[in-house]
């Protein structure tokens, strides 16, 4: 349960009710992170819409390499509940060759990263634990291994949505639900 009170499923009503159908899983249940807006339908459309932009939107980051940025940044921030949602999706997302690279991931085990992956790890590690020293040389690594400019700044949304999450999800005390589902994707993906 969550440190604050949230409306159950069941209890919602008119914009929130809409909300829960629109952004729920398939069962009906709706995950924690996003209960815990329930007192503010607003603010839970506001966080669906970030969520959404930053890792479901076409870009030319991958959507494994934005599940690959938000395990790395779950994990600095001790998120337990995003890292356990978000290393599943990468899971989901991967290649069969690749799926077993989300566990070590998890652990902080980046060996099996490509050049590339380990520069968007790196400047999300320094983006998430030191935002204030980062500096134009710090982009010249994500340049070295290819990103665009444009592929920047998805990384940069990418790891600054994780930043906001993992403190909603801590603040709030969101509980990690007991069948670790991921849950619906948004409309928006398919």
């Amino acid at each position: 349960m969550a440190y604050i009170h949230t409306v159950p499923e069941p209890d919602a009503k008119g914009p929130l009710a809409d909300l829960y159908r629109r952004f729920g899983n398939p069962d009906g249940t709706v995950d924690q992170v996003l209960k815990v807006h329930s007192l503010n339908p607003d603010s839970l459309e506001a966080h669906c819409a970030l969520y959404t932009q930053s890792m479901h939107r076409p870009s030319p980051v991958s959507r494994a390499e934005r599940e690959i940025v938000g395990v790395t940044v779950s994990r600095i921030n001790r998120c337990a509940y995003c890292l356990e949602h978000h290393a599943a999706g990468l899971e989901r997302l991967l290649p069969d060759s690749r799926k077993p690279l989300a566990e070590p991931l998890k652990a902080g085990d980046e060996s099996a990263l490509t050049p590339r992956e380990r520069a968007m790890t790196a400047y999300a590690k320094k983006l998430t634990q030191a935002p204030a020293t980062i500096t134009e040389a710090d982009i010249e690594p994500l340049r070295d291994a290819g990103l665009t400019d444009r592929e920047i700044l998805d990384v940069a949304q990418a790891a600054a949505y994780f930043a906001y999450a993992n403190r909603i999800v801590l603040g709030l005390g969101a509980a990690l639900e007991p069948r670790h589902a991921i849950g619906q994707w948004p409309e928006t993906d398919k």
